[in-house]
């Protein structure tokens, strides 16, 4: 398990240098900091976990916890929209399902549900089929890789939401009938 989450939090230590060199770069509205604050915990908090080489399911579920909790808050507060708000949840449950002890499903009830959503969250964000081996169906290489990219898609969703009101304004225009 120590293995399994310095692999995730290696990958998350990629993803600090862009959150931290944006921050310092360009000032966001104030909806999206709850976004990009929620972004930043998770990867400081494995990012913490790779560099002291601790981890395992007692450090790792609590901080879980933590996070879904800040994200209902902000979300309850209107700080991140739906899509974000999907999107981070997911992050949080493939990695609860990840971290999930064997010992708590010993017959593997769990293990071909675990292995589908975590090929379904692949290949949703990657576009790739992804062949995760058994007895595991975890797959912590590939789910690391993936959470980095998500991670790095929904900082970009939120670097580009004025951007995007003002293409959708454009598309808009252009596709209104003409004036008679």
């Amino acid at each position: 398990m120590l293995k399994k989450l310095l692999v995730l939090g290696c990958i998350t230590i990629l993803c600090m240098n862009m959150v931290f060199a944006e921050k310092a770069v360009k000032s966001s509205p104030p909806a999206d900091e709850a976004g990009y604050a929620l972004l930043e915990s998770l990867v400081v908090a494995f990012g913490d976990m790779a560099r002291t080489g601790t981890g395992g399911f007692d450090k790792v579920n609590p901080m879980l916890q933590r996070q879904m909790a800040m994200l209902k808050k902000a979300r309850s507060q209107n700080q991140v929209d739906a899509l974000f708000y999907k999107r981070y949840h997911r992050i949080l449950e493939v990695l609860k399902l990840t971290i999930r002890k064997k010992e708590t499903d010993p017959e593997g009830i769990l293990d071909d549900f675990t292995h589908q959503e975590i090929k379904k969250f692949i290949m949703d964000v990657t576009g790739a089929d992804a062949t995760i081996p058994p007895p595991e169906h975890r797959g912590i290489g590939a789910i690391a890789g993936t959470i980095a990219e998500e991670i790095i898609n929904l900082h970009l969703y939120l670097d580009s939401r004025l951007e995007r009101e003002k293409v959708m304004k454009k598309y808009t225009e252009w596709t209104k009938p003409p004036k008679k």
